[in-house]
């Protein structure tokens, strides 16, 4: 991993998100760019464009001073070390953005902060923000709930559904793991107990073993006739740091008529969640 981009709007949950992303960084000993978007408004007249072009401009002389402080701030707690911390300051979609800035610069992690779980406009908006930004890139991308402690990764667990693509994102997962010690658990959410499960799980669970065999993975079984639901409530039992969810590519017609597991999680998990794309 290179380097990774973070979004921020300033408010408390993209601040804690900044925090997390710096702590992540800290230990991959990459560097860390915030990214702050301003929107040109809609312009009726020439007169209000420069009205509007006149209020852009100190949007932006704003944001490039906050997030200077951040970054003074960042440096201070973490020291330089292995890590850099700067920033850009674009007009434009947020989704937009991050997109752009991960095809062309080369950004190989987002972290972005996420409210999630909630009914009030801010949340939902905030929400389809993160959900934007996870569908528009192809790296992995850490959601962080607003309140996330920054603290190292010590467990994460990972919701397999046993396809062939876990495999790689495991592999990726272990990587990512190993950096911070932390113990991977492989899960699993079947809606009812069978012999087939049961022996395709056991077919997975040796082939990673073989794929990895110095990796100290767990597996769960979990009995749940809603994936969701199941996964919820395992979470609630254990002590996992963060969600570990692999977003695979549908056609257009399953995109319209039923949600992914990565994009329910996204709105609901009250854990970070990092989500890996096929």
């Amino acid at each position: 991993m290179n380097k990774i981009l973070c979004p921020t709007d300033f408010s408390k949950t993209a601040a804690n998100a900044v925090e997390v992303a710096a702590m992540v960084a800290h230990y991959l000993q990459v560097p860390l760019t915030l990214l702050h978007v301003v929107h040109l408004p809609l312009i009726g007249t020439t007169e209000s464009a420069l009205v509007a072009d006149e209020a852009l401009e100190d949007q932006k002389q704003n944001a490039t001073e906050k997030l200077s402080r951040i970054c003074q701030h960042l440096t201070a707690r973490y020291g330089h070390g292995f890590c850099e911390y700067n920033y850009l300051v674009k007009e434009a979609l947020l989704s937009d953005a991050v997109k752009d800035l991960c095809r062309h610069e080369h950004f190989d992690m987002v972290v972005v902060g996420t409210t999630g779980g909630g009914n009030s406009l801010e949340e939902i908006l905030i929400g389809s923000n993160t959900q934007a930004v996870i569908e528009g890139v192809k790296c992995p991308v850490l959601a962080v709930p607003a309140k996330t402690p920054v603290e190292p990764f010590r467990h994460l667990v990972y919701a397999s559904n046993y396809q062939p693509e876990d495999v790689e994102a495991i592999q990726r997962l272990l990587v990512f793991a190993a950096i911070f010690k932390a113990e991977v658990e492989i899960v699993h959410v079947s809606e009812e107990q069978s012999t087939s499960t049961d022996s395709k799980a056991a077919k997975f669970q040796e082939n990673l073993r073989a794929n990895f065999p110095n990796a100290n993975l767990r597996f769960q079984e979990i009995v749940h006739p809603d994936e969701v639901e199941g996964l919820k409530g395992f979470l609630s039992t254990t002590q996992a740091d963060a969600l570990v969810i692999l977003k695979k590519h549908k056609g257009f017609l399953s995109n319209i008529f039923s949600q992914s597991l990565s994009e329910q999680m996204t709105y609901q998990t009250k854990l970070p969640l990092l989500v890996y794309h096929a």
